[in-house]
């Protein structure tokens, strides 16, 4: 986690989001990318995924890489 000043604090998450065999979508979150990501490398991680069939889900396999987005939060401490 980065510290941003005191009291508040900034978190970042990577959600890459495909297509399963059985038509719904799955989402794999990755805590903390790195910085200055480009979308060239985030489409070619989720089409190796896709290609080595890593990983299973409920409805089936992942068939297809649908979007990335990288999410920022920041929490502001009160007390």
């Amino acid at each position: 986690m980065q510290l941003l000043k005191r009291g508040d604090n900034m978190a970042k998450k990577l959600l890459m989001t495909f297509k399963t065999a059985k038509g719904t979508t799955s989402t794999l979150t990755v805590d903390e990318p790195k910085d200055g990501l480009t979308e060239a490398e985030v489409k070619a991680v989720m089409d190796t995924i896709v290609a080595k069939n890593i990983f299973n889900t409920k409805s089936g396999d992942l068939v297809e890489a649908k979007s990335a987005e990288i999410i920022t939060t920041t929490e502001e401490i009160l007390m």
